[in-house]
């Protein structure tokens, strides 16, 4: 089997895409898989023909849906000429912005899978039904790109992304999962307030932790398990949001924002904004 890497170029501000695709013989073939750095939504329109991924083979005709995500290596076999797709693409940042920590729950079809999971949606599925009806009008508003036609594609795509977690959420673990999330994020809704309170002051693992009765490293650990990132990471995804907001609406200086929002080291400042925004600080201030 030969691997290649699909390398569509998103628009950095909409990371997102949809498009007919015509594969025929030429362009599609078992022997080759492909892989690509976003997530994928797909529809057959037209033809037949067989889909493999995770070692899975999915016959595929007029009206399925088949979706995975970015590290996932799959191939075609057409039974008929040619097969036509309607093709979704986007990024996760289209979803979940880089500062975001719980808009990135809408990934969870693509990243954590229920045990009832699979990539074919077959078109005598209710789901299938709602998806095609979704995927059409996003295609509908990214023809015609209408005033505010950005709203519109990234309110169907969560829509979308939102039935897919209804669906496949696993059933044997759901209720309890979702017991223990709730009762773990009520445990650190003082944290959380009091950490959205004080994140551009010096604010230390200790005093957060005190704030909740827990010892530092057990703190540590479940703000870890409960939020999927660290407290310290938490902290500058705040930080970074302040300092964007006021590059865009202040005549403040990039080293008067930086020293306003808790950041000490203008050098390490400029590091984290461009690791978290994907871009520096500069280009975001108000022109």
């Amino acid at each position: 089997m030969k691997l290649v890497r699909d390398n569509i170029p998103l628009d950095k501000e909409f990371p997102f895409r949809i498009s007919e695709v015509v594969l025929d013989h030429e362009n599609s073939s078992p022997e080759v898989f492909h892989w690509h750095s976003y997530f994928e939504i797909t529809c057959v329109l037209e033809g037949k023909g067989h889909y493999f991924v995770n070692g899975q083979e999915y016959t595929m005709d007029v009206g399925d849906i088949i979706i995975f995500n970015n590290v996932e290596p799959h191939g075609w076999k057409l039974l008929c000429n040619d097969m036509h797709l309607l093709v979704m693409v986007f990024s996760p940042e289209f979803v979940a912005e880089k500062l975001s920590v719980f808009d990135s729950e809408y990934l969870k079809p693509f990243v954590e899978r229920g045990s009832n999971f699979k990539n074919r949606i077959g078109r005598e599925e209710p789901l299938s039904h709602e998806i095609r009806k979704g995927i059409r009008e996003i295609n509908k508003e990214w023809e015609e790109r209408q005033e505010g036609y950005p709203l519109m594609i990234k309110a169907n795509v969560l829509r979308i992304l939102t039935m897919l977690i209804r669906t496949y959420q696993d059933e044997t673990k759901s209720g309890e999962m979702l017991k223990e999330k709730k009762n773990a994020m009520k445990r650190l809704e003082e944290a959380f307030a009091y950490i959205n309170a004080h994140h551009c002051e010096k604010l230390t693992l200790d005093e957060v932790a005190a704030s909740v009765f827990m010892s530092s490293n057990y703190f540590s650990s479940y703000f870890r398990k409960v939020t999927g990132i660290s407290f310290s990471d938490y902290v500058t995804r705040l930080r970074i949001i302040h300092a964007r907001e006021l590059l865009r609406d202040t005549d403040k200086s990039v080293t008067e924002i930086a020293l306003e929002c808790g950041f000490n080291n203008i050098s390490n400042f400029y590091r984290l904004y461009k690791k978290h925004v994907g871009k520096a600080p500069g280009e975001d201030k108000q022109k």
